[in-house]
């Protein structure tokens, strides 16, 4: 039996005791009781063995642990040695990739203005032959008027 489910025995006998009216007090059995403590004094070294068992595997988890970061830290340093050899290289190639990002800038800036003289050119070409054909309609309404019989009779 462990120690919670005797101190649980133990409640249970105090709230299942005769009530003293007007004190608060209980009558409790004070053999049971006295048996429900003894039983706690043996549970205790097994309790006590169980927490040192937790306390050990605690500890040997935390080397563990140590030794992992000691290992994951090395292996960071190694990385970051590579990098800083690789460093050059990497600043290289930021130096092309600025040069591309540059040049494609240029190239679709070239390309913006090319597109819009053209839409420009379209748009002007259009517009001249509205232009012609809102004036041939003008004037294909002025020879209308000209020609329609006088509706004044």
């Amino acid at each position: 039996m462990d120690i919670l489910s005797i101190l649980e025995e133990l409640e249970d006998i105090v709230d299942r005791g005769a009530k003293i009216p007007m004190t608060g007090k209980v009558l409790v059995d004070d053999e049971a009781i006295l048996e429900l403590i003894d039983k706690v004094r043996a549970a205790l070294p097994e309790e006590l063995n169980q927490a040192k068992w937790v306390t050990k595997e605690r500890e040997r988890i935390l080397e563990d642990a140590r030794a992992e970061s000691d290992k994951l830290v090395e292996q960071g340093r190694t990385y970051l040695s590579k990098l800083v050899e690789e460093s050059e290289v990497v600043r290289l190639a930021q130096e092309q990739a600025e040069e591309i990002v540059g040049q494609a800038k240029q190239v679709a800036g070239e390309i913006r203005n090319g597109a819009r003289a053209y839409a420009d050119d379209v748009l002007g070409k259009i517009e001249g032959s509205l232009l012609n054909v809102a004036d041939r309609l003008k004037r294909d309404r002025e020879e209308l008027a000209r020609t329609a019989p006088d509706n004044r009779e």
